[in-house]
């Protein structure tokens, strides 16, 4: 043998087997850990995006609620303007003739209504009459 190389027994090496073999089995056990805790945050990341995506979705249907809302809000503002500007008219009584025409034909709608429902009205007191 070489006279540089320190002589190792069979003893020795059947320790240095056992200690690396510890090693390694800690080494493994340790990886396994890993592994789960890879598993568990790419199940909770996945979560994460699906609610990430819902509550995406629910936003953009508000922002669309929203701007109904808002043009609800525009249209029925215009209409109060308008109508406070007719009413400022007939105050002023310069309502214009197509103002007065629109009167005109709404009351006798109305008064067509009124008629229709009267005739009904006569009409079912005749057949408990009879």
């Amino acid at each position: 043998m070489d006279n540089n190389k320190p002589e190792i027994s069979r003893e020795d090496l059947l320790k240095l087997q056992g200690v690396l073999s510890t090693y390694l089995d800690n080494l493994h056990t340790k990886v396994k850990v890993l592994i789960d805790k890879f598993a568990q945050t790419t199940g909770e990341n996945d979560r994460l995006k699906e609610s990430i995506k819902e509550l995406t979705n629910k936003i953009t249907d508000l922002k669309l609620q929203m701007n109904k809302v808002n043009s609800d809000s525009v249209f029925k503002d215009r209409e109060i303007s308008e109508l406070k500007t007719m009413l400022i008219n007939t105050e002023n009584n310069k309502t214009s003739v197509k103002d007065k025409e629109f009167v005109k034909s709404r009351l006798k709608e109305l008064i067509s209504r009124i008629d229709v429902h009267l005739e009904q009205y006569e009409g079912q007191a005749q057949e408990t009459e009879d």
